[in-house]
């Protein structure tokens, strides 16, 4: 993977199917996200260099710029008036390069069974579960920095008292100005919660206004059209973020339905019957694949399952 590739990735200029390789490429190797991140650092870099923004405009005007200079000098226009009418125009070309990058927006979508971190144009970074949407700006303007997801993720964004991080879902936003949370939000199975690390957030539900906030170790869950607040249970539900599915504290259905979201698949529960108790223990790795997943689960329960992969359903019926 070139260097030239990765820039015109980070710039928005790749096909979706140049995108999937990026993709691809990023799930290959954990220093490639490290790579791309670097990247992505100079692009930003970059953009906020007006010497390498104008690079080639300048090289092109040079000798017409030169001209003009001499003609200012000869009507008598002092050398610091000269540096300011340049510096204007550089810096009107500069705000609307700078304008053009905050309308752009990327999206980024993880293929099932896959995890993915990014880091955004203000060094905040951003954990990508398996199935997730994130739409965000290439580069963040003055006021809000806002990102839009459906799925699960979890940010640890960088401080800046100035700009807000907002983070927008179907159901509710999340605002923040520094601080390590998770959302999950889930439009088609109309599920929304947030959990809280460190720092403090701002939930508000977008079809009431109603408004919580957020203390360390604390939840809130969309139930019906009101926010719940409560505490976080199990740290180990959040163990996606390094390729883990907890098992302990969940029972078999909740399971599966975990299995639904994080791998892509049709699971169909033929008359199955199992105890409905709870995992005391355990987890798996995601990357081993669903098939892997269903075996860890017939160790423990009566059934047995088959798994079509081209069309990637799973029937379990009883043993």
């Amino acid at each position: 993977m070139t260097e030239e590739f990765l820039y015109r990735y980070v710039s928005c200029q790749t096909t979706p199917e140049e995108e999937q390789q990026i993709l691809e490429w990023l799930r290959s190797d954990p220093e490639n996200e490290r790579l791309l991140a670097r990247i992505h650092r100079r692009h930003d870099l970059a953009a906020l260099s007006a010497p390498l923004i104008n690079e080639l405009y300048d090289r092109d005007r040079r000798r017409g710029v030169g001209r003009l200079v001499r003609r200012w000098a000869v009507a008598g226009l002092s050398a610091a008036a000269v540096v300011l009418l340049l510096l204007g125009g550089h810096f009107y070309r500069q705000s609307r390069h700078l304008e053009r990058l905050a309308s752009r927006r990327i999206a980024l979508n993880v293929p099932a069974g896959q995890q993915l971190r990014i880091t955004l144009s203000d060094g905040t970074s951003v954990w990508l579960n398996a199935g997730t949407r994130l739409e965000y700006p290439a580069l963040f303007a003055d006021g809000e920095r806002r990102v839009h997801i459906d799925g699960e993720a979890r940010f640890d964004v960088r401080h800046d008292a100035d700009r807000p991080f907002v983070v927008e879902t179907y159901a509710c936003d999340v605002r923040v100005l520094g601080t390590e949370f998770d959302v999950a939000a889930d439009s088609l199975r109309r599920s929304f919660s947030t959990a809280l690390f460190e720092g403090s957030v701002e939930v508000r539900n977008r079809q009431t206004s109603e408004t919580v906030r957020l203390r360390p170790d604390q939840t809130v869950r969309l139930e019906g059209s009101r926010l719940a607040v409560g505490s976080i249970e199990n740290s180990d539900d959040y163990l996606w973020t390094e390729g883990y599915i907890n098992f302990k504290g969940h029972t078999f259905r909740e399971i599966i339905d975990r299995y639904r979201q994080v791998y892509g698949v049709e699971i169909r529960l033929d008359g199955v019957e199992v105890p409905d108790t709870r995992f005391q223990w355990g987890k798996i790795h995601i990357q081993d694949g669903v098939d892997n997943a269903m075996k860890v689960l017939q160790h423990t329960y009566p059934i047995r399952y088959e798994f079509d992969p081209e069309r990637r359903t799973v029937i379990v019926r009883n043993r």
